[in-house]
């Protein structure tokens, strides 16, 4: 019994995290299309850094391509710095980060939300610590 509840809580955070990730790259082409269509621009481009938590190469993987699919954000660099002991670091460029703050915090809420439906324990996902600064 416990495997089953196992693998149906593993499929709920799978749903869950996918639900969410639907939302946040719908309302992404909304802004990046509103920009488009409407005169004037506002755009504030930065580059981040953004320190991942992921373990994998395909939690790595998993997280640049989520942002890379996501309108209005790239990763541009990225240095897997685990056989050191430290974390892979990525540089993240926003098309409108007005708030750089809530765009970290926004970066690292992804990030949490896809590990814990990675990873078979949700109990698993360290929790989050300083995301990194603008570079």
């Amino acid at each position: 019994m416990r495997p089953l509840r196992r693998t149906a809580g593993q499929a709920g955070r799978l749903l869950s995290f996918a639900a969410h990730y639907a939302w946040h790259f719908l309302v992404a082409n909304v802004v990046v299309a509103r920009e488009i269509v409407t005169p004037g621009s506002q755009l504030a481009p930065a580059v981040l850094r953004f320190e991942l938590r992921c373990r994998t190469d395909v939690e790595v993987a998993s997280f640049i391509a989520l942002v890379g699919l996501t309108p209005g954000a790239l990763v541009v660099g990225s240095d897997d710095r685990r056989e050191r002991g430290e974390p892979v670091v990525t540089l993240v460029h926003l098309l409108h980060a007005h708030d750089l703050d809530a765009e970290l915090a926004e970066l690292r809420d992804l990030e949490t939300r896809m590990l814990a439906a990675w990873r078979r324990d949700p109990g698993d996902v360290p929790t989050p610590q300083r995301a990194g600064g603008p570079s």
